[in-house]
């Protein structure tokens, strides 16, 4: 894929493009499935000194870093840099939000299949119907607390809601549906975090 696709990709699938120090490059660099001489790292370099924009690539016969037209269809590696864990405390959404930024890194942000899919499996012991997730609505629109993007979408077949009552603001998972759905911020709920790997 071209860096912007394998990019896309990557945010939608997994966390996003791998950075490297040089053993990490290496150790991908010997992958037998990488049949080009260059993959993309997460690194975009802008435009230093032509109008063609360029990106990170490693050179796999000697792991070094160098740039590249970012049109360039590469292999490129993704990064799965957070992982949902299942805190089994009953708490407010915003008394969650507290206990994740306090003891992990935040609400989890279920921001791809892959990621709904290991949430759900750890979800499993919850004591409560529903998980609260790092899901708000404020300003007119749905967001992840985390910042990430919300591409990827699990709502039910209603579809998200664009106004939801005043005290319906603060998304949760819903086990027995696998779904994303409004909730009450001040029900007390057991919930997901993101613990860095």
């Amino acid at each position: 894929m071209t860096w912007e696709d394998a990019q896309t990709y990557c945010r939608e699938y997994h966390d996003d493009l791998s950075t490297v120090n040089r053993e990490e490059a290496k150790l991908l660099s010997a992958n037998p499935g990488i049949n080009h001489y260059f993959f993309w790292i997460g690194l975009h370099i802008g435009e230093p000194d032509t109008y063609i924009q360029k990106c990170g690539a490693v050179r796999k016969s000697n792991y070094k870093l160098h740039n590249a037209p970012c049109s360039l269809h590469l292999p490129f590696y993704c990064m799965q840099v957070f992982e949902p864990i299942l805190v089994l405390q009953k708490k407010t959404w915003d008394e969650a939000l507290d206990y994740c930024r306090q003891t992990y890194t935040d609400l989890a942000s279920l921001r791809s299949q892959m990621i709904m899919e290991e949430a759900i499996k750890n979800t499993l012991t919850s004591q409560t119907a529903y998980v609260w997730t790092g899901l708000r609505f404020l300003a007119g629109h749905w967001f992840w607390v985390s910042g990430h993007n919300l591409q990827y979408k699990a709502w039910s077949k209603e579809g998200e809601l664009q106004c939801p009552a005043r005290n319906l603001r603060c998304g949760a998972l819903d086990r027995a549906n696998n779904i994303w759905r409004p909730n009450n911020c001040e029900d007390k709920l057991n919930f997901l975090c993101l613990k860095k790997l």
